[in-house]
């Protein structure tokens, strides 16, 4: 098990983050077999979910930390280096040379150093490694901490303390940060609802796992969820995963195109793919009352007017 991860773990995150992060509304919508009750992410000052579990970690750094280093598809990067700016801390966030334009610019505004390297995520977690010992500079993992692990948990808390009831909850699994925590919380104060996690139909890593009963690598993933491309689930989370999650299902690039044409023409949000996966399982197959994580909104421009583009 994730050491440390517990209820009480994802409530002290929660506290040490409160005034950093938004408290993402619950957004309802009726549809067809379901009632989803929508937690969107991507309304964060970063647009994701990643500033929560930055700011759990880097508020519990001391004051004379020479700085962090953190890689990144995207999302982490912003996260990190936001919460180096408000805190006052050197960032160093190591990205792929394929990552979109926005993240990296904002990345940048945000006063962050970007080290650009090939788009396999291995590579990327090696550099900000040698970084790390070549600095001095602390590691800020994307995922497999505790600290980031229940950062990330206080949004599952949220929600099933705004929600009210469950029949089952939808979260995206990459490394596996996000659903370890909302796992945790949501399983913890309602046992009986049913947790689900979503991966890219090629970047079916823990899927494959949990089948075999040890933690398995795929190929480089070539879906368009950036976000999602993690090729090995994390050391830490996987136990979680193994214990908390009932079932994973994956969804093709293709459902999470017509996902967030969904949430842009009826919800009015803008999502990532990335985001829009758990959402377009919970499309696919929702039924009773449908908890959906939406993970974030950075979307490349290009890919957003392709949305806009099949909209009626």
């Amino acid at each position: 098990m994730l050491a440390e991860l517990d209820l009480d773990a994802i409530r002290a995150a929660g506290e040490r983050i409160a005034g950093h992060v938004l408290r993402t509304p619950v957004l309802v919508r009726e549809h067809e077999r379901c009632t989803l009750l929508l937690k969107p992410e991507s309304l964060q000052p970063t647009g994701s979910f990643k500033i929560r579990g930055a700011f759990s970690l880097m508020t519990t750094l001391p004051d004379d930390v020479p700085g962090v280093v953190a890689h990144s598809s995207g999302n982490h990067a912003q996260a990190v280096a936001r919460a180096g700016r408000v805190l006052g801390i050197p960032t160093v966030v190591v990205m792929p040379r394929d990552a979109p334009e926005t993240k990296r610019a904002r990345s940048q505004a945000d006063g962050a150093e970007v080290v650009l390297v090939d788009p396999d995520s291995e590579v990327r977690a090696r550099r900000a490694e040698e970084i790390a010992r070549e600095r001095g500079f602390v590691p800020v993992p994307p995922f497999d901490h505790p600290l980031i692990a229940a950062g990330a948990g206080t949004a599952g808390l949220e929600l099933a303390q705004d929600a009210d009831r469950l029949d089952r909850f939808y979260a995206p699994i990459s490394g596996g940060g996000l659903m370890s925590g909302c796992a945790t919380a949501i399983s913890t104060l309602s046992p009986d609802t049913e947790i689900v996690g979503c991966e890219p139909e090629d970047a079916d890593d823990t899927r494959r796992s949990l089948a075999a009963g040890e933690r398995l690598s795929v190929p480089p993933p070539r879906t368009i969820a950036d976000g999602l491309r993690v090729r090995t689930p994390g050391a830490l989370t996987f136990p979680v995963l193994r214990e908390r999650v009932a079932r994973i299902e994956l969804v093709s690039d293709e459902e999470m195109l017509v996902a967030m044409a969904f949430a842009l023409c009826e919800l009015g949000l803008v999502l990532e793919p990335s985001g829009a996966a758990s959402l377009a399982l919970a499309l696919r197959e929702g039924s009773g009352r449908c908890g959906v994580l939406l993970s974030g909104g950075n979307v490349d421009p290009a890919l957003l007017a392709q949305v806009v583009g099949r909209l009626p």
